[in-house]
């Protein structure tokens, strides 16, 4: 098991940075709020911007991706739309530091789980356990 651990990781990696790219990059077609967070998310938070611009362009080659990004994200964020539509320079901060319900904690955990798998993905791959060879090949 110890052998594949930093595939483990990896492969968790991806999985999350998947689902990011997904559910931020449906953030823009959200009626009435979806361009004011990009902005802030642009202004604010450089990974958010990073999931928004690659996101953007996977959901709109794949509607039913976008359909599902853009319902989780409005679930996840619903409560905070009227102080976004008001502050919308405050949205990325709003988004990031309070809870809303169930659905908002996944989404804020989602968030901060890729950078946070990549580097343990990374420290797993450098210290794989490497094959010992003790009698040499003819």
């Amino acid at each position: 098991m110890k052998k594949r651990l930093h595939v483990i990781a990896w492969v968790l990696f991806v999985l999350v940075a998947l689902i990011n790219v997904v559910i931020w990059g449906a953030v823009p077609r959200i009626p009435d709020v979806g361009e004011k967070i990009r902005r802030s998310a642009n202004t604010e938070a450089p990974l958010a911007a990073t999931y928004i611009a690659l996101g953007s362009w996977l959901d709109e080659s794949v509607p039913a991706l976008d359909a599902w990004g853009r319902s989780v994200m409005i679930q996840a964020i619903e409560p905070a739309f009227e102080r976004i539509a008001q502050e919308p320079a405050v949205a990325m901060d709003l988004i990031l530091s309070n809870t809303y319900n169930r659905t908002h904690s996944t989404v804020r955990t989602l968030y901060w789980a890729a950078p946070v798998l990549l580097v343990l993905a990374m420290v797993l791959w450098f210290r794989r356990p490497k094959t010992v060879s003790l009698i040499g090949r003819r």
